[in-house]
């Protein structure tokens, strides 16, 4: 019996969330989890002005920073910093 708190189990939610707020395949939305490899899942990532409109269209879809940051492997208070309302740092 597969734990519903193992990882492949909540990187799979993820990806299924990403897929559909970014309206993209599910192929695309692991590749933006950096999850095919199992060397990258859990690594820290260079954040992309790519990322940053995805996270911005996924708070407008309602999602809280802290789930956002959980999809990017990032802190909470990184995502705020990069998609606040009165513009984040982008770089």
């Amino acid at each position: 019996m597969v734990r519903v708190d193992s990882l492949e189990v909540k990187l799979n939610y993820y990806a299924m969330a990403v897929a559909i707020l970014a309206e993209c395949s599910v192929e695309t939305a692991f590749e933006k989890l950096q999850c095919y490899h199992p060397d990258k899942v859990g690594s820290r990532q260079t954040l992309t002005p790519e990322d940053t409109e995805d996270m911005r269209k996924f708070r407008g879809e309602g999602m809280s920073y802290h789930a956002i940051a959980r999809l990017y492997d990032a802190p909470w208070t990184t995502i705020h910093g990069r998609i606040r309302p009165n513009g984040g740092n982008v770089n």
